[in-house]
């Protein structure tokens, strides 16, 4: 530039200052905005069953995480669409029980009543084991009662395999936290996610023991209640195998 008819030369870095301070400003008022909240998911906001509105997602979640309650594990398995039984529930029947208990009980998969009331083992193969475990002793609200999936099987089938694996993830958590001494199957799909080459006609009453997460645990597998009131030659076998099971809680 002219200066008094003499030509000023401006070196460039006359102007950095200045851009270094603006850069600053832009940078301070960028680090100061406020972050906003990450979006909560609502509880209601997925599909639970039958006449649930929102839309039906298949598949998820597609991992199931480790939870530290019972109760948050359950919020989430609410949801659960990851088998092909999920379309036809009116909902995801959970767990019931103290949320850590030494006896656990795992049957098959929920029928017609506890599909429509929510809770296992509220039919007549409940009542049938009700009476089963008071005779050995036991009573039912010492136990955390589940089964090895979650969704009603169309007409009370077995569940698949692939049912069964697509649970197990929900069934596992509920061991880890629940943390039993005694685990008793009911049926032949409980027993052979745990011993997958045993036939329930030739271990029931036996007890075994286990690990699973780093615990030890006494499985005694039995039948299942409902096979028993099809078949009345079943009920003494549950009696004698049920039989055990005080011994093996205060061992």
């Amino acid at each position: 530039m002219k200066c008094g008819g003499r030509v000023v030369h401006i070196a460039p870095t006359a102007y950095r200052p200045a851009l270094v301070r603006r850069k600053w400003v832009v940078e301070k008022r960028i680090r100061k905005r406020p972050k906003m909240p990450a979006r909560e998911i609502p509880a209601g906001d997925c599909w639970r069953g039958h006449g649930d509105p929102s839309p039906y997602i298949p598949g998820l979640p597609e991992d199931v995480p480790r939870f530290r309650s019972v109760g948050v594990l359950f919020g989430q398995m609410a949801c659960c669409t990851r088998c092909e039984l999920a379309p036809g529930r009116t909902q995801v029947v959970p767990g019931v029980g103290p949320r850590r208990a030494k006896l656990m009980l795992i049957g098959e998969g929920p029928g017609a009543n506890e599909d429509r009331e929510g809770r296992p083992f509220v039919g007549r193969g409940g009542r049938l084991l009700d009476a089963l475990l008071e005779e050995a002793g036991v009573n039912r609200s010492e136990a955390f009662v589940t089964n090895t999936v979650a969704c009603r099987p169309p007409g009370n089938r077995t569940p698949k395999p692939a049912e069964v694996r697509a649970h197990a993830p929900w069934l596992e958590e509920q061991i880890r936290l629940v943390a039993p001494e005694v685990i008793v199957t009911l049926g032949r799909s409980a027993l052979t996610w745990f011993l997958p080459r045993e036939k329930i006609t030739q271990v029931h009453g036996t007890a075994q023991k286990l690990e699973r997460h780093g615990r030890e645990f006494w499985l005694l597998p039995t039948f299942h209640p409902a096979a028993a009131l099809r078949n009345d030659e079943l009920r003494p076998l549950m009696q004698e195998d049920l039989r055990k099971l005080r011994s093996l809680l205060e061992a």
